[in-house]
C-alpha cells in the first residue's frame, strides 16, 4: 500500500516541479463582512450639531452663560455634541448613576439581600419564651412594609408575643435609618399593629388587601448588639430583599438620598464608588469627584462624558442578561417620581438632578439610526424651571431628527412580598 501511494504522489509533485503556480484567485467577501457593522461612521451628523448649538443659543438668549452648561452625546461609534463635555460640574442626582454602577459591579443586578430571624428558648401557645433575634444582611430597603411581611411570618410561625428581648444584630437599617438603635426601634414598631405610626398606617394600605394586620408583641426591651454567636440558638426564617435592580430602580425613580447613601454604604464607601467608575470606565479621577453617594452637595463633580459612560456601562451589563437601563432608571411617559411633569419624549429611561442651582438631565435613547444614544446636559446657574424646559425641548428636537424606540414599561414592584420570606 505505500509503494503504490508513496510512489504516486513524489511522481505528482515531480511533475509539477518549476512550473508557474497558477494565479490567486480573490476571495468574495461574506455577506456579513459588508453589513454596516464593519463600517465606522467618518462624519458627524451636521443636524444634530446644529440642534445642540441652537439649544445652547436659546439659554445665551435667556441670559444663560454657555460656559456654565454641559454637554454630551454619543453612541457606541460616535460622540454627536461636545459641550464642555470632559469639564466636571456639580451633578447633584446624577451621583446616583456613580452608585448604581458600583453596586451592580460589587453585587449583579439579581443580588438578594438577606435578613435572618433566630430565637433562644421555645414557643408554646402562641408566645416565644426567649429572644428573638435579627441578624441584618446590609438590605438598604427594608421598609415598613417589609416588617409587616416579617410580623405576618411570625405569626404564622406561632408566635404573638416574645417573653425576651428583640435583639438587632448585623447590618440593619430600617427606613433608611443609619442609626442602628433607631432602626432596631422602628422594627419592634413594626412588628406590632397596635403600635404602627400614621406613615405605618399609609404604608399598609399599599398591600394587597387580605394581608393581614400583625402583632408581636415584645416584652422584654429592643437591644442593639454587635455581631456574635448566641448560644442555643434556633433558625427560624431568612427574608430576602427585592432583587439589586429594583432597588436601584426605586432609588433613581424617587431619587432617594438616604437610600443611594445607604447603598454607596454598602459598597465599601464613597471612594470604592469612585474607584469603580474610574476602573470600569477609564475616565481620568478630574472628571469624577465624589463626596457621597447621592448627589446631595455641589462638591459632587462629574462630567458630562464621565455619565453617559456610566450609562453605556450599565446598560451593557444588564443588556447581557436581556435587560436594559430602563431596569433601573425612570422611563419618561410611564414612571412617576422624578419625571411626572416632564415633557420628555415617552419611552426614554433617565435620571434627574437638581440643586438650588443646579438642573442635570441623563439617559438614553433608542434609535433607528444609531442604536442606543446616551446623554448628558448639566445646566447651572441660572433658573430650574427654564432648564428643564430647554432640556425637554432638546429631547423633542432630537425625537423629530431620530426615529425612536421607546422602551416599554417596567415589572412592579413589590414590597412586602410574602414569598420572599423562606
Amino acid at each position: 500500500m505505500w509503494d503504490l501511494l508513496g510512489w504516486s504522489a513524489l511522481i505528482g509533485i515531480l511533475s509539477g516541479w518549476g512550473q508557474e503556480p497558477p494565479p490567486l484567485k480573490p476571495v468574495q467577501p461574506l455577506a456579513w463582512e459588508e453589513l454596516a457593522l464593519f463600517s465606522l461612521p467618518h462624519d458627524p451628523d451636521p443636524m444634530i450639531e446644529k440642534t445642540v448649538a441652537n439649544y445652547l443659543q436659546n439659554l445665551s438668549q435667556l441670559g444663560i452663560n454657555q460656559d456654565s452648561q454641559g454637554v454630551w452625546l454619543a453612541s457606541d461609534w460616535w460622540t454627536f455634541a461636545d459641550h464642555r463635555g470632559r469639564i466636571p460640574q456639580s451633578a447633584a442626582s446624577l451621583t446616583k448613576i456613580a452608585t448604581s454602577l458600583a453596586a451592580l459591579e460589587t453585587y449583579g443586578s439579581d443580588y438578594q439581600f438577606v435578613t435572618k430571624v433566630k430565637h433562644t428558648g421555645v414557643i408554646a401557645g402562641g408566645v416565644l419564651q426567649g429572644d428573638l433575634i435579627v441578624e441584618g444582611g446590609g438590605d438598604p430597603f427594608f421598609v415598613w412594609e417589609e416588617a409587616i411581611a416579617l410580623s405576618n411570618r411570625l405569626n404564622e410561625l406561632g408566635i404573638q408575643t416574645v417573653t425576651g428581648n428583640l435583639i438587632v444584630t448585623g447590618d440593619f437599617f430600617m427606613n433608611y435609618q443609619q442609626n442602628s438603635q433607631t432602626s432596631a426601634q422602628l422594627l419592634a414598631q413594626g412588628l406590632n399593629s397596635q403600635r404602627w405610626s400614621k406613615q405605618a398606617q399609609q404604608q399598609y394600605q399599599t398591600l394587597p388587601n387580605e394581608t393581614p394586620r400583625p402583632q408581636v408583641r415584645i416584652s422584654g426591651n429592643v437591644i442593639v448588639k454587635a455581631q456574635g454567636d448566641f448560644p442555643e440558638v434556633t433558625p427560624l426564617i431568612e427574608q430576602q430583599s427585592l432583587p439589586l435592580t429594583q432597588i436601584l430602580q426605586q432609588m433613581n425613580i424617587y431619587s432617594n438620598n438616604k437610600l443611594a447613601d445607604l447603598i454607596a454604604r454598602s459598597v465599601g464607601g464613597v471612594e470604592t464608588v469612585e474607584a469603580i467608575v474610574r476602573e470600569t470606565t477609564g475616565v481620568s479621577p478630574e472628571e469624577v469627584q465624589l463626596i457621597n453617594g447621592s448627589g446631595l452637595g455641589v462638591t459632587n463633580r462629574l462630567s458630562p462624558r464621565a455619565v453617559t459612560k456610566m450609562l453605556r456601562m450599565i446598560d451593557g451589563k444588564l443588556n447581557a442578561q436581556g435587560g436594559s437601563l430602563r431596569e433601573i432608571l425612570p422611563v419618561s411617559g410611564i414612571d412617576v417620581g422624578t419625571v411626572r411633569d416632564r415633557a420628555i419624549p415617552q419611552g426614554i429611561p433617565v435620571k434627574t438632578g437638581s440643586l438650588w442651582n443646579v438642573s442635570a438631565l441623563a439617559g438614553v435613547m433608542n434609535t433607528e439610526q444609531h442604536g442606543r444614544v446616551y446623554f448628558a446636559m448639566i445646566n447651572q446657574n441660572g433658573n430650574l424651571d427654564t432648564f428643564r424646559q430647554q432640556q425637554d425641548q432638546l429631547l423633542q428636537s432630537l425625537q423629530q431628527q431620530w426615529d425612536l424606540i421607546p422602551f416599554d414599561q417596567n415589572v412592579a414592584v413589590q414590597l412586602g412580598d410574602p414569598t420572599r420570606i423562606d
